[in-house]
């Protein structure tokens, strides 16, 4: 029997044009945890998938590959790759992009410099034993750990980037950013963008935060904005987006964010909450500045990580429509795709576009009017990709 609170969800939704039951087309893994191989090594679960097109039309996914499910982002796990040079018909074999033996790779965010031709990953990783924690998850179980690396002074995380100059199909040796972006930085476990037009054209964009923490480990604060680089990806700098008082505690704002760019050069910036759904904000010179965090009242979401796409028309020019990729109000499950024509200031259309579980999302623009979706799912052993038709999700 279904519970009041979803059919009173479901009858809002009926009432406001949500599709329900089309047929999307038939999902299909593109990571599967406990299958692939890499190096003969399998991994336990996959995670926080981001997707960039390069200037050869390769489609490259990233997601971090753990060693172990319980907790999946401490678990020791490397950031992996696949790429598709059929518009995901048929992938690559994993290939590693980074790895820390026992320590985590995370918070990462994949960008491509089309006009080098460099793909970046930035990531941060956890100095310490995946396996010291045990099984369980927060600070009651890792606040011993921190308590013996803050009496000698070693750093909790260090910052890294590794690069590809081939497409992703190798990847650098890491180098080390954290004197350049601090001690607790964040790369939104997002695609980043380069800006195509205006006075900042080639700019790269990736949103991410600086963290402060305690001596146990704890966050106690969020410094959260949008990292930029005017160098080819050489020197980082964050630059801050405003958050009002009444949600910029660290328990409540995120360091997860995607962030687009419309036709007329403006900056869409959207961010994930705790406990006050998504927070939009705008830049209108490149993302020296932004507005302050607004709720997107329309965006009616569970508290996950979500997507951000500005389509571009058949010349390739971009527009100001938008997708957002989420999971539904009830859980991380059933994937909703609004639509915006405005540049993110209304949303009059979202769909209903995949049925069960699903958690983290990242939306890229296939050939012949697709959308390609791929998502969490399997409870974080699958990434799966779903074909949507674009037609289909912008009709009225």
């Amino acid at each position: 029997m279904k519970r009041p609170g979803i059919l009173l969800f479901i009858g809002a939704l009926e009432a406001s044009g949500f599709e329900l039951s089309a047929d999307w087309g038939e999902s299909r893994p593109v990571f599967q945890a406990s299958v692939d191989e890499v190096n003969g090594h399998t991994y336990a679960c996959v995670r926080e998938p981001v997707v960039v097109r390069t200037n050869s039309d390769r489609i490259v996914v990233g997601v971090q590959a753990g060693n172990r499910h319980a907790w999946p982002e401490r678990s020791g796990q490397d950031l992996v790759v696949r790429y598709s040079d059929n518009e995901g018909l048929t992938w690559s074999g994993m290939i590693v992009a980074a790895e820390a033996g026992d320590y985590s790779c995370q918070c990462h965010g994949l960008v491509y410099d089309a006009e080098v031709n460099r793909l970046f990953f930035l990531y941060t990783t956890y100095n310490w034993d995946y396996k010291a924690v045990g099984k369980g998850r927060g600070a009651k179980y890792t606040a011993p750990i921190y308590n013996e690396m803050a009496k000698v002074g070693k750093p909790f995380v260090t910052s890294y980037r590794v690069y590809s100059d081939d497409e992703g199909g190798t990847w650098s040796p890491p180098e080390d950013l954290t004197e350049m972006v601090g001690r607790q930085a964040h790369f939104g476990a997002s695609e980043g963008r380069q800006l195509t037009g205006g006075d900042n054209k080639g700019r790269l964009l990736l949103p991410g935060s600086r963290m402060d923490l305690n001596e146990k480990g704890v966050i106690t604060k969020k410094h959260i904005g949008v990292w930029k680089s005017d160098d080819h990806g050489e020197t980082w700098v964050l630059g801050a987006v405003p958050v009002p008082e009444e949600i910029k505690t660290p328990r409540n704002i995120s360091s997860e964010a995607r962030v687009t760019e419309l036709a007329d050069g403006t900056l869409l910036y959207n961010d994930r909450t705790r406990n006050t759904g998504r927070q939009l904000s705008w830049s209108e010179d490149g993302g020296a500045s932004w507005s302050e965090l607004v709720q997107g009242a329309e965006l009616k979401v569970t508290q996950c990580n979500g997507s951000l796409l500005t389509l571009t028309d058949e010349k390739g020019a971009l527009t100001n429509t938008i997708l957002f990729s989420v999971p539904s109000p009830e859980g991380r499950s059933d994937g909703l795709v609004y639509v915006s024509h405005d540049g993110g200031r209304t949303w009059p259309i979202v769909r209903n576009v995949v049925k069960g579980n699903f958690a983290y999302s990242a939306l890229v623009q296939l050939k012949n009017r697709k959308i390609g979706l791929f998502y969490e799912t399997g409870h974080y052993r699958t990434i799966s990709m779903v074909e949507l038709d674009l037609g289909k999700l912008l009709s009225k």
